[in-house]
């Protein structure tokens, strides 16, 4: 059973509590009827009347009393890695525990919140804090779906993860290499546009002068995804390790 939160524990002893009040006064309030009506007829008895509306007030105070008690449970602030916002529970939380503002499950081991990955959105490139329980995460800023699937550690490589666990696991970019505009320029002429927010004629003096790296340090999924864009409308395109494409040697024209 996950760890209550303080609100959890608030929230149930209310439905514990709420009910002794309500019959607390519902008795108080029959004592008091019992007690005018032993003023109007003789076959009731005038303490009958004053002892129920003591026992509804003895249930009332004490669930009054227990109300009270509420203010008094301990609190102690959770602070959400992702969020910055803190959680309160009764004591330290032991495991797991979903953030009450950004719903994120923040991971605790040994009593201790273990701090989230940093990783890097398959689709637009944005990083993003990730639980290290997680097997998928949503992006904030593209809503796309990034699935996770770690490769095994290899030798000296876990020991810097676990040193450095806000470190990106993106390590390797890519350059994105335009060959060949193709057939259809006006098209790829607007795909570059886009691309590099660039006016079309800087664009056009780019084809002027091709094989170019138009563009640098890309995660592979986005240079993958550049480089069906710019297939689609015809034209050649490479993706590169960054700073590893060699351009050909250009012949010199007799």
């Amino acid at each position: 059973m996950a760890q209550p939160t303080r609100a959890e524990v608030v929230e149930a002893e209310l439905q514990r509590i709420i009910p002794i009040l309500v019959v607390g006064v519902l008795v108080f309030l029959l004592g008091l009827f019992l007690v005018y009506l032993s003023t109007k007829a003789t076959w009731m008895p005038f303490p009958v009347g004053v002892i129920v509306t003591l026992v509804g007030l003895g249930i009332a105070g004490y669930g009054g009393w227990q109300y009270l008690q509420l203010n008094n449970l301990p609190s102690y602030r959770a602070v959400c890695p992702y969020c910055e916002r803190p959680t309160l529970f009764l004591a330290p939380p032991t495991e797991d525990y979903s953030c009450e503002h950004c719903h994120r499950v923040v991971a605790i081991e040994g009593g201790q919140v273990v701090p989230p990955m940093v990783l890097v959105c398959r689709h637009c490139g944005a990083p993003q804090k990730v639980s290290p329980r997680a097997k998928m995460f949503i992006c904030d800023q593209c809503n796309g779906q990034n699935d996770l699937k770690p490769a095994a550690p290899k030798p000296g490589v876990a020991a810097a993860v676990a040193a450095a666990p806000d470190e990106s696991i993106e390590y390797t970019t890519y350059d994105l290499v335009l060959v060949d505009a193709g057939h259809n320029v006006e098209e790829v002429l607007d795909i570059l546009g886009a691309l590099l927010a660039a006016p079309r004629d800087h664009c056009r003096g780019i084809l002027k002068d091709l094989p170019m790296v138009i563009l640098v340090d890309l995660p592979r999924r986005k240079a993958d995804s550049y480089r069906r864009m710019l297939r689609d409308a015809g034209a050649t395109a490479e993706v590169h390790p960054t700073g590893q494409y060699r351009p050909p040697a250009r012949q010199e024209r007799s």
